[in-house]
C-alpha cells in the first residue's frame, strides 16, 4: 500500500499587532533573528489572546545584517516605494540584540474570514506542520 504524504505547511507566530499592520498594509517588513523560507505561503499564527491561525502572506525579498544596518536598508532605500517597518529601531534592536537579523519584504497577505484554532503546539517563530485545517475559501 503506498503511503500520501500531506505536504507540510509553514506557520509563523506573530503577536496580533504585528499581524494586524500586515494584514491593513501598514507593516511591509517583518523582522527575524530565524526568516522562514522566501516564496512560500506562510499561515500566520496570532499568539494571545486570539492564539489561532488568522491569515497568510508571502514574503518576497530579505535583507540580512546587524540590525542597524537591515534597519538603513529598509527604511532609507529609495528603492522601496514602502518603507514601513512597523517597529521602531530602538524595539529592533531589543529584539535582535548584537545578532543577525532579517528584514522579510511582505508580499502580498489575506485575513481569513474566521480564525482557526491550531490543533499542534503552537510556534515560537516559525515552524512546519503537518496539517492545518482550513475550508475551502482559505486554502491557497
Amino acid at each position: 500500500m503506498r503511503k500520501i504524504r500531506r505536504p507540510k505547511v509553514i506557520v509563523m507566530a506573530l503577536k496580533p499587532k504585528y499581524a494586524r499592520a500586515i494584514y491593513e498594509g501598514r507593516k511591509n517588513w517583518e523582522f527575524r533573528k530565524t526568516p522562514p523560507p522566501l516564496f512560500h505561503y506562510i499561515y500566520i499564527y496570532e499568539s494571545a489572546p486570539v492564539s489561532a491561525v488568522t491569515g497568510h502572506v508571502m514574503f518576497s525579498e530579505s535583507v540580512t545584517g546587524i540590525p542597524l544596518a537591515v534597519w538603513d536598508i529598509v527604511k532609507t532605500n529609495k528603492c522601496y516605494t514602502k518603507n514601513l517597518a512597523g517597529i521602531s529601531l530602538p524595539d529592533l534592536e531589543a529584539y535582535a540584540g548584537k545578532k543577525l537579523v532579517t528584514a522579510l519584504r511582505v508580499y502580498k497577505a489575506k485575513r481569513f474570514d474566521k480564525p482557526i484554532p491550531l490543533e499542534a503546539k503552537a510556534p515560537q517563530n516559525w515552524g512546519r506542520y503537518a496539517y492545518v485545517a482550513l475550508t475551502e475559501s482559505e486554502t491557497l
